[in-house]
């Protein structure tokens, strides 16, 4: 099959990246409207945030679509993390 085509390898495990991330990205933005809707919001908690989902997102921008092993490495770096918060958020245990 075409490398570029629909159903590639590299093509499928880059959406999963790039899906596995943003799960977790989505997760620290819950995080974050959690802490800047109290009362007293803490910078340094709202700081902290905000700079884990910018280097999230650069690493999920910089990922080489043609690089299989980096691609596999965010895999196995996140996907952990990613299926815990998405069982957590269905009531499954961790």
């Amino acid at each position: 099959m075409d490398k570029a085509g629909l159903f590639d390898r590299a093509g499928v495990l880059y959406e999963v990246a790039c899906d596995v991330i943003g799960a977790i990205i989505a997760h620290y933005s819950e995080a974050l409207a959690q802490e800047r809707g109290k009362p007293m919001p803490d910078a340094e908690t709202v700081e902290e945030i905000e700079a884990t989902k910018r280097a999230l997102r650069l690493e999920r921008d910089e990922l080489d679509t043609s690089n299989v092993e980096a691609i596999k490495a965010v895999i196995r770096k996140y996907g952990p993390q990613a299926r815990a918060l998405y069982q957590a958020g269905n009531g499954r245990p961790v």
